[in-house]
């Protein structure tokens, strides 16, 4: 969901949320397949298959193929011998920690495992592979252990866009457990990925390119900010797409990191709605070695009003900090040739103000997020020897996490263990200021101009860590906003 803005002007400006609701498409992935279907017994000797049950005794009732949520029948009875691809893979992600996968049982990582393990190479469905379970896998017990290890598959891995949009699995199983009371079960792909070779190559090409123009020699926290900033200027808002999920249109890549990074399914460059922009930030984040998370819930100018939704938690040194950076991409939507907006343009030409506005959510805490209310800092004051005015971009809103209780609405099994944050420090002043600091530092360390990253010069700080000119190369120009985003009513 964008946020969408309503203005208001007269001398003085004052802009209000809005916005209408769009699907998450994370809900879309698991939750609407038939129930679960059980195919018929077959009974399996060791012949047939060159070695006995996991106890050494044949099973009584055979092995059973069978299909579940995300998960796909095919006909047929499978190998369970193990058999998993050799070699590298062309999905990538330098994570320290796999945050969901530390919240799965010990019995849903070894499924998550499976899962990942047999997907390495995606142009086979041939791979499979073997986990003892304690659950009988009929169950719905075992129903939900699975759904779990997926969906914490699919957020902790944003570099996995195409099994999560195109994507699916299956398993077997034992229907008989062995001595020690565990049940044999074998995960298996059951769809090839036949564009793996190219679009991975391209998306990996992608990240390396957005990758070589971030320091990574700066601590984490600066590190977190040079991303979102850089990736806030490369990615536009897809408003087609955000209209067509009303209509059900959820299998596009604008809800993936490669629609942010590469193209949507329409082949549009870095063209994503908010899914886009938080698998982006997330992938980007765990290549720079920075704990993300991916939260899904609602978002809007309240409660009554909000959309579905996705921003991130990100771990710094102190905590977690709430980003959502769909928000943050803000696009004035006003003529700026028009010169009855004159104190518009006022606030979007100061740099130092309008910056402010493309960072109003970073680095905040959860209570911070989920009710949002603009301080004075958010407001633009404009004052010269005939007119006194100010501006306002920003209303108060709602960011409204997925709960437990609404697993059946909203067909979210996951991100409602994503941790609160509570980290205080690193705000976006605290931020400016320290990297004006260091700058200042490099330069009298002797470093020159051209030393900078991210087209920073010497006469572009003040002390407050800001100038009108402060930001070139990837700076903020009338060419970088589009009208489009926002509806205006004057």
């Amino acid at each position: 969901m964008k946020k969408t803005v309503l203005m208001a002007l007269t001398l003085m400006l004052f802009l209000q949320a809005c916005g209408g609701a769009e699907q998450d498409p994370g809900r879309q992935f698991s939750g609407e397949s038939e129930p679960p279907e059980v195919l018929e017994p077959v009974e399996l000797t060791p012949d047939q298959d060159g070695q006995a049950a996991a106890d050494s005794e044949p099973p009584a009732g055979g092995w059973r193929e069978t299909v579940s949520g995300f998960l796909q029948e095919i006909p047929g009875v499978g190998d369970y011998v193990e058999s998993l691809p050799a070699g590298g893979s062309l999905f990538v992600n330098r994570a320290p920690d796999f945050y969901y996968y530390q919240q799965l049982s010990g019995e849903e990582q070894a499924l998550y495992d499976a899962m990942w393990m047999v997907v390495q190479d995606p142009t086979s469905t041939e791979y499979r592979k073997k986990v003892s379970v304690s659950v009988d896998p009929s169950s719905d017990i075992f129903e939900t252990e699975i759904t779990h290890a997926m969906h914490a598959l699919e957020n902790d891995h944003p570099e996995l866009f195409w099994l999560k949009q195109n994507g699916t699995f299956h398993y077997y199983y034992l229907d008989m457990p062995d001595r020690s009371g565990s049940y044999s079960l074998m995960v298996q792909l059951s769809d090839t990925y036949d564009a793996y070779q190219e679009e991975m190559s391209v998306f990996n090409a992608a990240v390396a390119d957005f990758m070589a123009g971030i320091d990574l020699t700066a601590p984490d926290p600066l590190i977190a900010l040079e991303i979102h900033d850089k990736l806030i200027d490369l990615v536009s808002y897809d408003e087609v797409l955000a209209s067509e999920e009303a209509a059900g249109a959820t299998s596009d890549y604008g809800y993936t990191a490669y629609g942010a990074l590469v193209a949507n399914s329409r082949g549009e460059a870095h063209t994503a709605v908010c899914d886009g922009y938080t698998y982006a930030y997330q992938y980007l984040l765990q290549q720079a070695g920075i704990m993300a998370v991916r939260v899904a819930g609602y978002a809007g100018d309240s409660a009554e009003t909000a959309g579905g939704h996705s921003w991130n938690v990100i771990r710094l040194d102190d905590g977690w900090y709430e980003v959502d950076a769909t928000w943050d991409d803000n696009n004035p939507g006003f003529d700026q040739q028009d010169p009855d907006n004159w104190l518009l343009n006022e606030a979007v030409n100061d740099w130092n103000y309008w910056d402010r506005i493309r960072h109003y959510m970073y680095g905040l805490t959860t209570a911070e997020i989920s009710s949002f209310v603009p301080d004075d800092s958010f407001t633009y004051y404009y004052e010269s020897d005939e007119w006194t005015g100010h501006a306002s971009f920003l209303g108060s809103s709602v960011h409204i996490r997925d709960t437990e209780a609404q697993q059946e609405i909203t067909h979210d099994y996951i991100t409602y263990l994503a941790p609160e944050a509570y980290g205080t420090t690193y705000t976006y002043d605290y931020l400016v200021n320290w990297r004006w600091q260091r700058l200042q530092e490099a330069q009298t360390d002797g470093y020159t101009e051209d030393s900078q990253t991210d087209g920073y010069t010497e006469d572009g700080y003040t002390e407050d860590g800001y100038s009108d000119n402060g930001y070139i190369g990837d700076g903020y120009s009338e060419e970088g906003y589009t009208e489009d985003t926002y509806t205006g009513e004057y």
